[in-house]
């Protein structure tokens, strides 16, 4: 029997990671031996996917999309909407390669959650625009600056991928409440598997495996 087709969750987390040399040097600077398996070396960008009108909506912070984001109508820097198979072409076909973290299974969204999921994406980060914060982006992976406790406080008005998904699920009370600033892609994800948040559920590095896994 063929296994079911993959099919994103509100909620997923994407793990991307680039094969430029920022997305390289993101890894390289987050790097941890004591990391979970396949978390050593982190992502260089994360985000998360809601429920949508459209079907399963990626939302990050990024400059680096050519996509019109499909809230604005427009190319945007900052928080943005994709579908889903649109980013993961554009990492793939880069040569770069992304994995799906899921919450586990005690930890999954209700109905009510994943309402409250895409009604502050939406409301939020969205509708209202709110752009890319790039000196957060560079202070999270600087592992001297947090624990001296020099970051800077959070402003929700200007975020980085980590960010962003760190305060979103600081509101749905999935990750403790602390300042998302501090937050790399690598530390949020290595986190939340060590608490058993979040596991691994999909990993692709071409497109061929992306389309039969996802029967596209």
């Amino acid at each position: 029997m063929q296994p079911p087709a993959f099919q994103f969750q509100p909620g997923d987390l994407v793990a991307c990671s680039g094969n430029d040399w920022v997305s390289r040097g993101i890894q390289l600077a987050t790097w941890s031996p004591y990391a979970a398996h396949g978390l050593r070396f982190g992502p260089s960008h994360v985000a998360i996917i809601s429920e949508s009108d459209r079907g399963p909506l990626w939302v990050e912070s990024t400059t680096l999309c050519l996509h019109p984001c499909l809230v604005r109508g427009e190319r945007v820097s900052g928080c943005q909407a994709h579908m889903p198979v649109d980013r993961v072409r554009d990492y793939l076909a880069a040569g770069g390669s992304i994995d799906v973290y899921r919450l586990t299974d005690i930890n999954q969204l209700d109905q009510s959650e994943r309402r409250l999921l895409r009604r502050i994406l939406f409301q939020h980060f969205l509708w209202t625009p709110v752009g890319y914060d790039f000196g957060g982006a560079i202070l999270s992976g600087t592992r001297a600056i947090r624990w001296l406790g020099l970051l800077p406080g959070a402003d929700l008005h200007s975020l980085f991928c980590s960010e962003l998904v760190a305060a979103i699920l600081m509101r749905l009370n999935r990750l403790n409440h602390a300042n998302p600033t501090g937050f790399s892609p690598a530390r949020l994800l290595r986190m939340l598997v060590t608490l058993g948040k979040y596991h691994r559920v999909a990993h692709w590095s071409d497109m061929s495996t992306y389309e039969a896994d996802c029967d596209e």
